[in-house]
């Protein structure tokens, strides 16, 4: 039980301090002693990717309509 409510506090805290949370996961994966590790970084290149998608989508919708796009 005891480790149930340690768990819960850790994800409490987390959500309360999502800096310290993303710099805790990232030493975590530098280490690549935890199972998370492959998770952790293929959620860490996947949002990368999705950020430059979306930049480079709203750039070519932008370009689109200005220039006459039907």
């Amino acid at each position: 039980m005891t480790h149930l409510q340690e768990k819960a506090k850790d994800i409490v805290h987390s959500v309360e301090h999502p800096v310290e949370a993303a710099k805790a996961l990232e030493r975590e994966a530098e280490l690549g002693r935890s199972a998370r590790t492959p998770l952790i970084a293929l959620t860490g290149v996947t949002l990368i990717v999705s950020v430059l998608l979306a930049i480079m989508l709203a750039i070519v919708m932008t370009l689109y309509f200005v220039y006459g796009g039907h």
